[in-house]
């Protein structure tokens, strides 16, 4: 019987300490949130495909060498060289916690399959993402700096290969593994009175998107904009939720059904 699938993507700031200037992995919950992944894999009901962000370990350099106006400078090349070199490192921690596990995981490694074209999505070859799941091992990608035919490079992230391939591979659950505890109508780390959003769907999304632009405007704001947006335009038909990636056992009860976070359900 064919296995529902579910592509989970755990952020940069949950894997890494985001504010760094230089790279600093959080270990403790890369192998917490492993110990997750085994229980869900070992339930032997689900295929998986991890994906996770970059954080402190590309941010800063991306930064630096000016990556997001692409590659055109001797110095920019340098910096994407030192990107991947960054990226691979913490793909090694995260790929290394996962084996401990005796989990099955197999990187692969955006650049080396994945191109744009002026920043967006040109060509995505990932039918050896759905050979891996056919042989029940475990994909894991991460957000990198790819070729791009118009720019150079540009910036692909952890969220565009999970909605592509969510999409792609019909996934049943696409579970986000955040810093806070799902979407609120404002910035919790800023306001303790920000109160968390349970459900978006169809019917309240335009409100739950108003009520997050009166009472913040700032980029946080625009991050939660833009996440809800993009869920809605590129995986209406799944069931999207979004939780806290530091809980001790956030995934694996919200894989069982519990109402954890915010769930995002458009149609």
């Amino acid at each position: 019987m064919k296995k529902d699938l579910i592509v989970i993507k755990v952020g940069g700031s949950v894997v890494t300490d985001k504010d760094k200037v230089n790279p600093t992995p959080r270990l403790d919950v890369i192998t917490n949130l492993t110990k997750q992944v085994k229980k869900v894999y070992s339930s032997k009901k689900y295929s998986l495909v991890l994906v996770h962000g970059a954080g402190s370990f590309a941010h800063p350099l991306a930064k630096k060498y000016n990556l997001h106006q692409g590659m055109k400078t001797k110095e920019q090349k340098l910096g994407m060289a030192l990107t991947h070199q960054s990226l691979y490192n913490l793909n090694k921690l995260v790929l290394s916690a996962l084996i401990k596990q005796s989990l099955p995981a197999i990187t692969l490694t955006p650049h080396s399959f994945i191109t744009q074209s002026g920043g967006k999505l040109n060509d995505f070859n990932y039918q050896i993402i759905k050979d891996l799941l056919g042989k029940d091992l475990i994909p894991l990608l991460y957000g990198d700096v790819v070729l791009d035919n118009k720019w150079g490079c540009s910036i692909l992230s952890g969220d565009t290969i999970v909605s592509y391939l969510a999409k792609k591979l019909k996934a049943k659950k696409v579970i986000f593994l955040s810093d806070v505890d799902g979407i609120y109508d404002c910035d919790p780390k800023k306001n303790p009175h920000a109160k968390l959003i349970p459900l978006i769907n169809n019917q309240n999304f335009k409100k739950v998107l108003a009520g997050i632009t009166s009472t913040n405007k700032d980029d946080v704001t625009d991050e939660m904009r833009g996440k809800i947006l993009s869920i809605k335009n590129n995986l209406a038909g799944a069931k999207v939720i979004i939780i806290n990636g530091f809980k001790q056992i956030s995934l694996d009860l919200v894989v069982d059904g519990h109402q954890l976070g915010t769930r995002l359900e458009f149609s």
